[in-house]
């Protein structure tokens, strides 16, 4: 029992082994009302614990406290990924801190301090937080976290809530409290912070800055940390290095000639790229219990298991950046361990050839060709394709029932697009390529890693072209650097929300802090070069590293976006810019206003 007095904290507790131990991802709630409107906070708890328990399955907990004059409700919902154990959520230290954490913290430190073997991230985060006093110091402490994090941190001596997300904003975390960027005073009788919602009247929190609560007579909003824009190419771009060779090009030269002449110049520096890329996904696909998601339930209720199902899932569309990852998991992942490729699709609009396949999207046939590769890579390693098939009535009935609120506050055409294909695609609800009968399968994988980042780095949009055509490496540098410092508010948190509805670990191994920081040391001019063409030029460095590992069809193949490449977009018929506010969502949503 907590040191803190009963007439403090009181704590609510699943009774049952089922509760406790159903699937979810971590998801963390804080809710403060005043106590004359108490009936107000039962009601919003209820409502977001909804949608937080799809989030993290592993331990349910709530704390209540009293804050002067207003009650606030702490509630945890985890995903047991780290220690020997689950550790139910939120946590209280022997001062009286309360912490709410969703994130991981990877290669196993923290700054100087390193996690035990066996430990619990949380519990050791809470306890270097409980030695720290100043706010000043709890900020220092959680800019040395490498890994993606969103928390809310109570700390008794302040009287105040210490809240915030990683600076690439990849874990999700909503407030009601500021829409601005500044200080100011909150003054509805009611303060919600979580990391998904069904409250219409919630926003991202910005992921530059961390921000303090305070208590009073108003809730008071106080900027306390703000960091500084990220530098994503530190040599200069005066500095020319430019590849001598390029504007001597006969125009005969095939794509392999170009890449190998590359990888003659900058080898180093695609092995740096590899070393970096296996280390960020070995710490993340490693980093669990080893058990799928079935296997987990009956090892949380005592049962000896020997999980032999597949633990790591991978968002595969046959593209560069999907298959670098799996031909780079194959090798860090052990060799009995199958790897699940979730490939989506929906239907194509067939209208001169009604007897093909409305399933043969482009996604779907680049998917079997990197499969292809990939076999010839490892032939012994269990690759799991899972086709997922999704129906235009099953897409519309989803995105109302389910998609639509994961996806707010985010609102356009795009974020439709990409948001629904997302929330298939990590179901994992397929057929398995290759099966007898058309085997049905539902991948059973915690942890499922993306490309996110990699096209925001190396130059992967057609706009990086047009950026460099009027303006050249300047302009070029510009435009990353602007992608990259506002990728949490574009894209990160609304995937956070869907990928996790499954009770599955989204896990972003481009935007590791380390390779994020490779990169940005090396020039330009040796990760993208925009004067080659379309296939080769862009991200050039990492299609350097696929042709190198033998994915040499992979390698050249243009960049597609998912709302693309899955036909999402087009299925439909609506003709709209990704721009627009999306009708599809906003009627879909029935939030609580």
């Amino acid at each position: 029992m907590s040191p803190i007095q009963r007439s403090e904290v009181s704590y609510i507790l699943c009774s049952s082994i089922a509760e406790r131990y159903r699937r979810k991802m971590c998801g963390i709630l804080l809710c403060v009302t005043t106590k004359t409107e108490d009936h107000n906070n039962a009601k919003q708890l209820a409502e977001n614990k909804a949608v937080l328990e799809r989030r993290g399955p592993d331990a349910n907990h709530e704390i209540e406290i009293d804050l002067s004059s207003w009650k606030a409700t702490f509630s945890g919902h985890t995903l047991w990924l780290q220690g020997d154990s689950p550790v139910p959520q939120p946590l209280v230290d022997s001062s009286g801190n309360i912490l709410l954490w969703n994130g991981d913290v990877f290669y196993s430190r923290i700054g100087e301090e390193t996690i035990p073997k066996g430990h619990s991230d949380t519990k050791f985060l809470l306890d270097q937080l409980e030695k720290v006093k100043t706010v000043e110091e709890i900020c220092n402490l959680l800019e040395n976290i490498k890994g993606p994090w969103s928390m809310i941190y109570y700390k008794k001596s302040l009287n105040g809530i210490i809240t915030g997300r990683d600076r690439f904003g990849r874990h999700s975390l909503l407030w009601n409290c500021l829409n601005g960027d500044g200080e100011q005073h909150h003054y509805s009788p009611q303060l919600i912070i979580s990391s998904s919602s069904q409250c219409s009247t919630l926003c991202e929190i910005p992921a530059h800055s961390l921000y303090q609560i305070s208590f009073e007579n108003t809730i008071f909003v106080q900027k306390i940390y703000s960091r500084n824009p990220y530098a994503i190419n530190k040599k200069s771009v005066s500095d020319h290095e430019f590849f001598g060779w390029i504007p001597h090009l006969s125009g005969n030269e095939s794509s392999d000639q170009i890449i190998t002449d590359y990888l003659n110049i900058w080898q180093r520096e695609v092995e740096g790229l590899k070393a970096t890329l296996l280390e960020s996904i070995k710490n993340r696909v490693h980093c669990q219990p080893m058990l799928c998601k079935a296997c987990v339930l009956l090892h949380l209720i005592g049962k000896s298991i020997q999980c032999t199902h597949s633990k790591v899932a991978i968002l595969f569309s046959g593209g560069l950046d999907s298959s670098v990852l799996a031909a780079l998991t194959d090798r860090v992942w052990p060799e009995n361990e199958s790897i699940d490729l979730l490939n989506v699709a929906f239907p194509l609009r067939a209208k001169n050839n009604p007897s093909a396949n409305k399933f043969d999207v482009p996604d779907r046939l680049t998917g079997l060709q990197a499969l292809e590769e990939l076999k010839k890579l490892n032939p012994s390693r269990k690759w799991n394709f899972c086709e997922i098939n999704v129906e235009v009535e099953e897409l519309v009935e989803i995105r109302k029932s389910r998609i639509a609120a994961l996806i707010h506050p985010a609102s356009t055409v795009l974020d439709d697009s990409i948001g629904c294909a997302q929330w298939f695609a990590t179901r994992g609800q397929g057929v398995l390529t290759g099966s007898a009968n058309n085997e049905e399968y539902v991948s059973p994988a915690r942890v499922v890693l993306m490309g996110a980042g990699a096209d925001e780095q190396l130059a992967g949009y057609a706009r990086h072209r047009q950026k460099f055509s009027n303006g050249g490496w300047p302009l070029l540098v510009t435009e990353i650097e602007m992608e990259m410092n506002r990728i949490s508010e574009r894209n990160l948190g609304r995937d956070n929300r869907i990928l996790a509805d499954h009770g599955r670990a989204p896990r972003l191994p481009y935007l590791d802090e380390m390779v994020v920081e490779y990169l940005a040391q090396l020039p330009i001019w040796t990760k993208v070069d925009l004067r080659l063409p379309i296939g080769l030029g862009d991200k050039i460095i990492l299609r350097a590293l696929a042709y190198q590992m033998g994915l040499n069809k992979t390698a050249i193949e243009p960049k597609r976006a998912i709302q693309f490449g899955s036909r999402i977009a087009k299925t439909e018929s609506r003709k709209e810019k990704g721009s627009q506010t999306c009708d599809r969502l906003t009627k879909s949503l029935v939030l609580e206003q």
